[in-house]
């Protein structure tokens, strides 16, 4: 890793935003195309990529992670401190998983993680959350020639399915909130975080994620308060970059969550 990035890393961490999900609940409580919409722990915290930082998406999904375990006081969370893991620290923390025997093979694959830019990916993450002792399982989703459905299809039903399950007491709602944690989403070449489902008054279903790409969503939760039922076009605006449509996701024939 250059002493530059090193010395960026250090200094500024991450981007992070608040009270995102409250903003989302009220933006699809407005948005007219929404029959329902599912939403994970209100307390989930963006975090997004530093500018020229590369590619350390994996690393910002396992800090929405871990800000969720902190902020729910999660049996175990005190091992974080009371601030999500650097980069850096999340690299030590893999790299002694792996010490320990979880998902050992990532260090024989990849050569090592320590100080480099390397990409991670569900196997990295599931050894760092389970060797902390935080219960965690990868669920695969490919597409086949079987008959049972394209990867993304069989990935937006099992989705709905986990949030449905945790909103047993609100399925007359229209944006029904839930206690649930977000999850680790992995596709060929990023990763992203997923926080919520949307059904489509016109049949279609999509995901609602934190995408580390994505550096507005403070600006985002400001806005959100000034959007009202009328102004249509700039709620869909400010819901766009945390939508994964069902056609978005076809594109992809496989997928991983944690």
């Amino acid at each position: 890793m250059p002493a530059w990035l090193i010395k960026l890393l250090e200094k500024k961490g991450a981007v992070r935003a608040s009270g995102v999900m409250p903003a989302l609940k009220h933006l699809l409580e407005l948005s007219a195309p929404t029959e329902y919409a599912y939403l994970c722990h209100p307390d989930a915290l963006h975090v997004a990529k530093l500018r020229r930082e590369g590619g350390f998406c994996g690393y910002r999904n396992i800090q929405v992670l871990a800000a969720h375990i902190i902020a729910t006081e999660t049996t175990g969370w005190e091992q974080f401190g009371d601030d999500i893991p650097s980069i850096f620290q999340i690299q030590e923390l893999i790299e002694t998983a792996w010490d320990r025997g979880y998902n050992a093979r990532g260090r024989i694959e990849t050569g090592g993680i320590r100080g480099t830019r390397k990409y991670i990916g569900t196997p990295e993450a599931q050894a760092l959350f389970r060797s902390m002792g935080f219960p965690c399982s990868v669920q695969a989703f490919r597409t086949s020639n079987e008959q049972d459905g394209n990867a993304a299809g069989r990935l937006l039903q099992a989705i709905e399915d986990y949030f449905q399950q945790g909103a047993a007491d609100c399925l007359t709602h229209k944006v029904r909130s839930t206690q649930l944690p977000p999850i680790y989403l992995q596709r060929p070449s990023h990763s992203v975080t997923i926080v919520g489902f949307e059904k489509l008054k016109d049949g279609h279903v999509q995901l609602l994620v934190f995408d580390p790409e994505f550096q507005s969503s403070e600006a985002v939760t400001s806005l959100a308060t000034k959007a009202t039922l009328r102004r249509q076009a700039k709620i869909n605006r400010l819901l766009e970059p945390y939508r994964r449509s069902d056609a978005h996701l076809e594109r992809f024939k496989e997928f991983e969550v944690l």
